[in-house]
């Protein structure tokens, strides 16, 4: 038998209601290339803590490290080293992480968008 994955019910009940029991299950999904786009670093950091609350209810998890942020409004660097931005997120009973850390693509770096 497989070693399965263990999914943990978040309980949005009060303490006292009826645990829930854990399921194992045997399977695991992968989602590539989410999008978030925001006209504000306030409006990006609200949208990445609903993501990390999304991701407690689903079971799944987000390599941070893979993130990519893209802005026109970063100051020009005329240097190679491109300080990340810190993105402050909303803690909850459905998300324990304070912080995403993003490093910025240079301005004259080329990326590709939808397959464009």
């Amino acid at each position: 038998m497989l070693d399965p994955y263990i999914l943990h019910s978040p309980s949005l009940l009060s303490t006292d209601a009826v645990s829930i029991p854990d399921i194992s299950i045997n399977n695991l999904v992968f989602m590539d290339d989410s999008t978030l786009i925001s006209s504000s670093k306030a409006g990006l950091e609200h949208m990445l803590s609903i993501t990390e609350e999304f991701y407690l209810l689903n079971n799944t998890s987000a390599n941070h490290q893979k993130y990519v942020l893209i802005s026109n409004s970063l100051p020009l660097t005329t240097t190679s080293t491109i300080l990340p931005v810190e993105f402050h997120l909303s803690l909850s009973s459905l998300n324990d992480i304070p912080s995403i850390s993003v490093t910025p693509l240079s301005i004259t770096s080329s990326f590709r968008f939808l397959g464009v």
